[in-house]
């Protein structure tokens, strides 16, 4: 063996096989005038000469190595691992678009509240600097400027649970990536002191079934060419317990009369799912489908993407809360529940994989004047 004191490697007698000074082995794999160099993560050699194997084989076959460095390269970044993360998740097949979303946003969040991370080496990022970030991102007062006397109280401090989870999400998952490399030993974003927010459940105000009702009728009277139309996606969103994004995706031939069934195909988690039809959905979909006979099998049974700006004009016309499209799909749960339909199957129909757990979470509670009515029939017969 000969060493190059100049780069810091240390030839072996195995083909492509190199040590560091620092004791660890890395692969130097030449792709036309490139020599790509991985950590072989361990400073055995017998166990190296095994993961030398397997990761020209990956070479050879034209496979991602999953951290590449450049000869004489011997510091990591974070820049480069993330860069990385981004590509894994962007490539993966089975990872659903709202997924590779949500990933993507805190990606940018993690850049945004974390100043000059991408350049620093991967190695130099502690326990202690990672508590100080979330410490900084969940606590720091941003600056407000109130523009009138209702929103003057109001400050913003710090992100929400959700924000800063999906932040500390795409930390951990990058630097789970240099840990799988070699480079460090563990991910210091997975320490024990670091948890995940624990998002607060706001208690829903949903307007009755009556209020429901005369909000479409608001709607349907507006003055605008897209008022039914938006009276119909509001009606179907209710009726099904779809998301936005998954009702309209429903074409005409997802909408199955015969066995009273839509298919939502397009969903939040890539799994198609079949949502049987309630009588008032039957209705809608049929008296839609008899106006607009000419359509074919692929035209999309909503004809608006949204319908947000009806709704809380409505809402507020008629002195309901305020309502959106999401929360038509909690309107949705709850009158499904005070149906008493079984919480396992109203998570089934909207597409939850918990067994209901987050069903029981936020849906629980119920109305209140349905649990009140559910207390009268309690009794102890004493009078009787």
């Amino acid at each position: 063996m000969g060493t190059d004191i100049q780069a810091g490697w240390i030839t072996t007698n195995v083909k492509n096989l190199y040590r560091h000074t620092n004791g660890r082995y890395y692969a130097r794999i030449s792709r036309g005038s490139k020599k790509m160099w991985k950590s072989l993560g361990t400073k055995l050699k017998s166990v190296a000469e095994k993961k030398l194997e397997k990761h020209v084989s990956d070479v050879r076959g034209h496979q991602p190595a999953e951290i590449e460095i450049t000869e004489g390269e011997l510091k990591l970044t974070f820049g480069k691992v993330l860069d990385l993360y981004r590509l894994n998740f962007q490539r993966d097949a089975e990872l659903a678009d709202g997924t590779k979303a949500f990933r993507e946003a805190g990606v940018k969040l993690v850049l945004k509240t974390w100043p000059g991370i991408q350049t620093v080496n991967v190695r130099s990022i502690s326990v202690p600097a990672v508590r100080e970030w979330a410490l900084r991102m969940r606590s720091e007062t941003k600056p407000y400027v109130p523009t009138n006397a209702k929103t003057a109280s109001r400050r913003s401090k710090g992100a929400s649970p959700t924000t800063f989870n999906c932040a500390l999400d795409a930390l951990r998952h990058t630097l789970d990536l240099a840990v799988e490399s070699g480079r460090i030993f563990s991910n210091p974003a997975r320490d024990a002191s670091i948890k995940r927010a624990t998002p607060k459940l706001r208690r829903l105000q949903l307007p009755s079934r009556e209020q429901f009702g005369k909000i479409i009728k608001a709607i349907e009277n507006s003055r605008c060419g897209k008022c039914d139309a938006a009276a119909e996606m509001a009606q179907f969103l209710a009726y099904t317990g779809a998301r936005q994004n998954e009702g309209n995706h429903v074409t005409w031939a997802d909408v199955d009369f015969g066995t009273s069934r839509i298919t939502l195909r397009i969903t939040k988690n890539g799994d198609p799912r079949d949502v049987p039809m309630i009588p008032e959905c039957r209705i809608l979909l049929e008296k839609m489908r008899n106006e607009r006979r000419h359509e074919g099998p692929d035209s999309c049974v909503l004809q608006v993407k949204s319908c947000n700006g009806f709704l809380r004009k409505a809402a507020k016309e008629v002195g309901a809360p305020s309502i959106s499209h999401h929360d038509l799909r909690h309107l949705f749960a709850t009158t499904a529940m005070e149906a008493g339909i079984d919480v396992p199957t109203i998570s089934r129909i909207m597409g939850h994989r918990d067994g209901g757990a987050l069903a029981m979470k936020v849906y629980g509670h119920l109305r209140d004047e349905h649990a009140q009515q559910a207390m009268q029939k309690v009794s102890f017969s004493l009078n009787s």
